[in-house]
């Protein structure tokens, strides 16, 4: 049920909001005791005249929810690398801020970010005010306990390896991930696939990436195996430089027990919510992928346990 604490009109709500079945992308409430959602007004197979938006505008809404339609997340075989989850909530905030300018103050418009998005906890919901202002709005479910993590979220430079052994965690476990990549989301085996939430950056390389990732984070998990050279050292040395907290981790040399309690005790002592997880590429360390992936899910598992 939606509420007023301040006496004013109820005004209808319309959420922007992508599901499956013929390409549902527009829900209304119009009575406060309708909950938060409300029904699914508008699909993408056909438009009316008696509609609140264009036909034009329904066209390019049409076009936005078929092609998530088309994908196919809940299906283990379903290939998800290509698929750009930036780019798409970038359109459809565009959408719902044309919406917004042809229903005016007569709707609220929300845009909200499907489940299926591995980062829909990051503004999950956002209202949507002529001129453009994007206002947060508390998550849907708010009310419901989150799930224990041993941090909040992780970012990686993307790279082969290490990092994507971070990436991947994080998306399977339900922690919220991004990063910076370098211009052109370069990696060793080509382009860093585009599931992969990571804001690129305009210019710099490796190098730069690197330290970004270590100041934007309130420390950084290096997972090594072998000798510690190449990005790996570079990125420790960041850390030193930065005065960051840091912890190296040789997953060739340890017991695993022993050593997911040792990183525990370090995330708790320094309060770690964003963590920088960095390591060597595939190529130099092979195995490097999932001997990251094992400790992370270990670490999660002591954590919940």
């Amino acid at each position: 049920m939606i509420s007023s604490t301040d006496n004013s009109p109820f005004v209808p709500i319309l959420t922007v909001m992508v599901d499956y079945g013929n390409a549902p992308f527009l829900w209304l409430v119009d009575s406060p005791d309708q909950g938060v959602i409300g029904g699914n007004c508008y699909n993408g197979i056909f438009w009316d005249e008696s509609y609140l938006m264009s036909e034009g505008l329904w066209r390019k809404f049409a076009d936005w929810a078929i092609a998530f339609d088309q994908t196919r997340f809940y299906s283990e075989s379903f290939d998800d690398r290509d698929w750009d989850w930036r780019a798409f909530h970038a359109r459809g905030l565009q959408l719902a801020q044309w919406l917004k300018e042809e229903v005016g103050e007569a709707y609220r418009v929300i845009y909200k970010k499907p489940g299926e998005d591995p980062n829909h906890r990051i503004d999950e919901r956002r209202e949507i005010r002529i001129g453009g202002t994007r206002v947060p709005l508390p998550p849907l479910g708010g009310h419901i306990p989150e799930p224990v993590r041993f941090c909040q979220h992780i970012v990686s430079g993307g790279q082969t390896g290490t990092d994507r052994g971070a990436l991947d965690f994080a998306i399977r476990c339900g922690y919220t991930h991004g990063g910076w990549a370098p211009q052109g989301r370069a990696a060793e085996d080509g382009t860093i696939p585009l599931k992969y939430q990571l804001a690129e950056l305009v210019e710099g390389s490796y190098r730069q990436r690197t330290r970004k990732n270590v100041e934007d984070s309130d420390g950084t998990l290096i997972v090594n195996a072998g000798e510690l050279d190449g990005g790996t050292l570079t990125t420790l040395g960041f850390a030193r430089q930065l005065g960051k907290p840091h912890f190296i981790i040789q997953v060739d040399a340890g017991v695993m027990t022993a050593v997911t309690a040792s990183v525990l005790a370090w995330l708790r002592e320094n309060a770690i919510q964003t963590l920088n997880v960095a390591g060597p590429r595939e190529s130099q360390r092979p195995g490097i992928y999932h001997q990251t992936l094992a400790l992370l899910e270990a670490l999660d598992a002591a954590y919940r346990g």
